[in-house]
């Protein structure tokens, strides 16, 4: 096994070493046959959009007050980013413990700081969150929104569902265009740039547990100061 941290380059298994690309390889093979890359990112976020658009709708008479609830729940999904990134996918939570397998002994073995991009559209399974997570996702945001309409709060409600269901989306759009492949034309944003930079300097082995945990914008990596500065 891997040390804890991820320092360790081979992978040793029943005292053979394993190679990052013959590991590469077991887990793309792993991937269904069935496998649909772009119905696998077209599906949560149709699901999210759809959700926001739902709740954008039922918006009555609109004031500054209300208006505010906007980054303030982004603000609060940043930070929950933050810690479920943390203490969750780097850690073995119980009863979580297949989200941290799935991330860190996997997506951080295949992706590394100077190799992040995809060789092939089937490895999207490596990057994007399981297609029913957006599902799970609103099985808790839409009860929480459904509390704030029952107490009268229904702009800020509509606001709420709105902003969290397409801060999900913008975390796998932006996750997805970190790992493409340096030729794809979203690498020239500069913005994208930047934010690649940020979320690669996470995946050295030696950085990942402790350093630059926002995968979308690094606003509670600035404020919990988990921003990676070389200072060497």
């Amino acid at each position: 096994m891997e040390a804890p941290d991820g320092s360790s380059i081979v992978l040793v298994r029943e005292g053979k070493p394993v190679s990052r690309e013959e590991f590469r390889k077991e887990v793309v093979a792993k991937i269904p046959a069935g496998y649909s890359p772009y119905l696998h990112l077209v599906f949560p976020s149709l699901i999210g959009i759809g959700a926001a658009a739902a709740a954008l709708s039922m918006l009555r008479e609109v004031n500054l007050f209300d208006v505010w609830f906007i980054p303030l729940v982004y603000m609060a999904s940043n930070a929950v980013e933050w810690r479920a990134h943390k203490d969750i996918l780097h850690r073995r939570t119980p009863p979580l413990q297949m989200l941290y397998d799935r991330h860190t002994p996997v997506h951080h073995r295949v992706f590394m700081t100077d190799d992040m991009a995809i060789r092939d559209t089937r490895e999207f399974a490596l990057v994007l969150i399981p297609p029913y997570g957006i599902l799970l996702i609103l099985g808790v945001v839409a009860p929480i929104g459904a509390l704030l309409w029952h107490f009268g709060l229904h702009n800020p409600a509509c606001f709420f569902v709105a902003t969290t269901m397409l801060y999900v989306v913008s975390y796998e759009w932006l996750h997805l265009a970190y790992h493409l492949p340096i030729s794809h034309p979203s690498g020239r944003l500069p913005l994208i740039q930047k934010l690649k930079r940020h979320h690669a300097t996470h995946h050295d082995p030696r950085l990942m547990q402790k350093w630059n945990f926002n995968v979308t914008v690094p606003l509670w990596d600035w404020v919990r100061g988990t921003i990676w500065r070389d200072r060497g």
